[in-house]
């Protein structure tokens, strides 16, 4: 074993060694370099933005009629009926979380699924026979597929040229109007026919 060492010779140095903080070298800090984050030109081809200077943005349409009083608040509500039941429809989905459930909600299963779904087509389809099928076009075009108006007026009427746009958002707020008295006609004729089937399996009351 080691004799222990009786001098002190060295210590300061190695005090100082371990005192003095060591240079610690910086790395320096590079940025990425930016990504193109810009629309790609299969996007850019797109119909569902318009240009607002030099600013590309994505329009509301509906949104837009109502900002400019082309259409008032009932229509607004009918165009969100209409593409509640367009998407549950066609697409088997619905978004239903945004309010609060009532208290005596029961959860539906299979079975109520496929009969709320039949029936949300069951309105587009006596919403299309009442309005035409232009209607229904131009519905399709400005809710579910969400083109700009000059996108509709490009495939509904090429040759207008610069005035299409107005053309289109014409149309598009017409359609919107006659919606919302749709809607009302369609669910009182579903609301009779109801109970024209009620009496019929019930028999007249007393």
């Amino acid at each position: 074993m080691p004799a222990a060492l009786k001098s002190r010779a060295g210590l300061g140095d190695t005090i100082r060694q371990f005192s003095t903080p060591k240079t610690v070298r910086k790395t320096a800090f590079i940025p990425a370099k930016a990504e193109d984050n810009s629309p790609t030109p299969e996007r850019m081809a797109k119909g569902d933005f318009e240009w607002q200077g030099k600013k590309r943005v994505k329009l509301n349409t509906v949104n837009a009629l109502h900002m400019a009083g082309d259409i008032d608040g009932s229509a607004v509500t009918a165009a969100k009926w209409w593409i509640c039941d367009y998407v549950f429809a066609n697409h088997g989905y619905l978004d239903i979380l945004n309010d609060v459930l009532p208290s005596d909600y029961v959860k539906g299963d299979v079975h109520t699924f496929a009969i709320s779904r039949g029936n949300a087509a069951e309105r587009i389809g006596m919403i299309r026979d009442r309005l035409g099928l232009c209607a229904h076009v131009r519905l399709e075009m400005m809710l579910a597929r969400e083109l700009s108006f000059s996108a509709m007026a490009e495939a509904l009427v090429p040759a207008k040229g610069t005035q299409g746009r107005k053309v289109a958002s014409a149309q598009c707020a017409l359609v919107l109007e006659q919606l919302c008295d749709a809607y009302t006609q369609v669910r009182r004729d579903i609301r009779d026919r109801i109970e024209r089937n009620k009496a019929l399996v019930l028999g007249p009351s007393g």
